[in-house]
């Protein structure tokens, strides 16, 4: 019987690392390539200005505050597609166990889109952002909660 098959999310906002592990005392290995999107603040991805609407009644305009933020809809919409992606490596058979590490933003977000069948297989969260540390760092962060 092979041992259990963990794999550590490590995402953020703009980007998400696949991380496996088969044996405790082993790095960490990639497990599949890293998701990136790039997600510039709002004030880059609109116009100078909002725009103006007429009031429905008399003669006064006002600006029109779009519905959502758009650094705050892309990061949504990448947590989407992390939980996709992790749905389909679920019904492939791809890892057996899932930690996933998130600020609590992105964990949130990863959270109210990821799959029953994926949930089923996760066995703990942790809500830090650890996208910029090295494999070695993160198992190390990791090793005392998670058996990693």
């Amino acid at each position: 019987m092979r041992p259990a098959l963990i794999w550590i999310l490590v995402a953020d906002g703009q980007k998400a690392r696949f991380l496996a592990s088969e044996k405790r005392n082993e790095d960490l290995v990639a497990a599949m390539p890293d998701m990136a999107v790039p997600n510039p603040p709002s004030r880059e991805q609109g116009t100078e200005r909002p725009g103006r609407v007429h009031e429905s009644v008399g003669a006064r305009r006002s600006a029109y505050e779009p519905p959502t933020d758009p650094h705050r809809q892309g990061k949504r919409d990448f947590a989407r597609s992390v939980a996709d992606t992790l749905l389909e490596k679920t019904r492939a058979g791809a890892f057996d166990k899932l930690i996933v590490v998130a600020p609590p933003e992105m964990l949130g977000d990863l959270r109210s889109f990821m799959a029953p069948e994926t949930r089923d297989r996760l066995i703990g969260e942790r809500a830090k952002d650890y996208t910029e540390l090295t494999p070695r760092e993160i198992r190390e962060q990791l090793s005392n909660d998670f058996n990693v």
